[in-house]
């Protein structure tokens, strides 16, 4: 069979050609220190590589929101640790003023810091972050989510929780609503609520309460009865239905029991006086705030005047006292989400070593292997350059 020079010279550009494409891929491979510089060279490698870098950008916005919930968290923490403060120094100004012995001039300095105080407690409540929102406002966070009207602090925000995606599957809130931290208290004793009424003409103080047993929920209303000056006050107990649910005779400084729950009376009431008691409902801190304040500043001249006092310290003590562990309870929750974030982020960067050590494993390159095999493509490149050189060169007309 004969060879045509033109196919001869042919076949020996092409298998240069080949031997020197084949070295520029493993010089460009060198270079970059990947073994896949282009889907083609390894195309079931290529996709894992795009799905780890894929699963390497979500974890680094993990990290990013993580980051971001953590300054937020923070920041929430310091706020509502100033809020707890400030209600403490209120509780130890109530305490100080729930006492007979205080003039009227000494309860109403007492009064005028505590106004002072709900002032501050107000503004922390409108407190903004670095980005100028209002934290406390829910979703509504351009404007004041407290605004005073009419001598009362009205909640204008909305009841949303900022969430971030911190993990696989994991959100993290970002911020309580001002209604849960500020509004959705319970009254009296977070079970029940005991209140002495306003129209009452005797001395009696209503003392400690709490339940006793299985709390029959209703509006009961205990009211206290003498037929004449000499007689004993005796005292009958009704339900919302005004049916009657216990009677009994009262003794000064004695307790009153019925449906589960107890609390008990000092003092001398008047026929007619009455006190309430029912399952707590929400009380905002602000509003209890400022009946303490106005309890301190009202004068009392009278035994009837320094019982409605006592009353409503007395109640005022007892909703403080819930708004202190409400605002615990949300510190608290800020701390286990502060550390559910740290636990969070081992987790991404774990995973994210995990999968950055299989993307090295499947792109990057052996560098021994790679400059063995170049070094033996370039020496094969040379051997086949010098052949067809040679084998070019063989032609008759030589001989001639």
């Amino acid at each position: 069979m004969r060879v045509s020079t033109l196919s001869y010279y042919n076949q020996g550009v092409t298998a240069m050609q080949e031997q020197q494409a084949a070295l520029q891929k493993s010089e460009l491979q060198i270079a970059s220190g990947l073994r896949i510089s282009k889907p083609s060279d390894d195309p079931a490698a290529a996709v894992k590589v795009l799905d780890l870098k894929a699963s390497l950008d979500v974890l680094d916005q993990y990290s990013r929101n993580s980051a971001i919930a953590e300054a937020s968290l923070g920041f929430s923490e310091s706020v509502v640790g100033n809020v707890n403060n400030t209600l403490q120094r209120i509780r130890e100004l109530a305490v100080q003023g729930n006492s007979s012995t205080l003039q009227d001039r000494d309860k109403q300095s007492i009064a005028q810091e505590i106004y002072q105080r709900l002032d501050e407690l107000v503004s922390l409540a409108n407190t903004r972050d670095s980005q100028g929102e209002y934290i406390f406002g829910g979703y509504k966070v351009d404007s004041p989510p407290f605004v005073e009207l009419n001598g009362d602090v009205i909640y204008r925000g909305d009841q949303g929780q900022r969430m971030l995606q911190v993990g696989d599957g994991s959100q993290v809130a970002t911020r309580d609503s001002g209604s849960t931290v500020f509004q959705k208290i319970r009254a009296g004793d977070g079970n029940i609520q005991v209140a002495a009424a306003d129209s009452n003409t005797g001395t009696a103080v209503v003392g400690a309460f709490g339940l006793v047993g299985t709390f029959e929920p209703d509006d009961y209303t205990v009211t206290f009865e003498q037929a004449t000056v000499d007689s004993p006050i005796t005292y009958t107990v009704r339900d919302s239905a005004n049916g009657v649910v216990s009677t009994g005779g009262y003794t000064d400084g004695g307790s009153i029991s019925f449906g589960g729950a107890q609390f008990s009376v000092s003092g001398t009431p008047a026929a007619g006086d009455q006190i309430t008691l029912s399952p707590s409902k929400f009380k905002d801190v602000f509003a209890t705030v400022k009946e303490i304040a106005d309890a301190l500043s009202q004068p009392t001249t009278n035994g009837t005047d320094r019982a409605a006092y006592h009353n409503k310290m007395g109640q005022g003590l007892a909703n403080l006292d819930q708004a202190l562990d409400q605002v615990t309870a949300i510190r608290a929750g800020i701390g286990a989400r502060l550390n559910n974030l740290e636990t969070l982020e081992e987790i991404n960067q774990d995973f994210k070593l995990q999968a950055e050590t299989v993307l090295s494993e499947t792109q990057d390159l052996d560098y021994a292997e790679a400059i063995s095999r170049f070094n033996l493509q370039l020496t094969a490149l040379q051997a086949a350059q010098q052949a067809f050189v040679r084998a070019s060169g063989l032609t008759l007309f030589q001989f001639l």
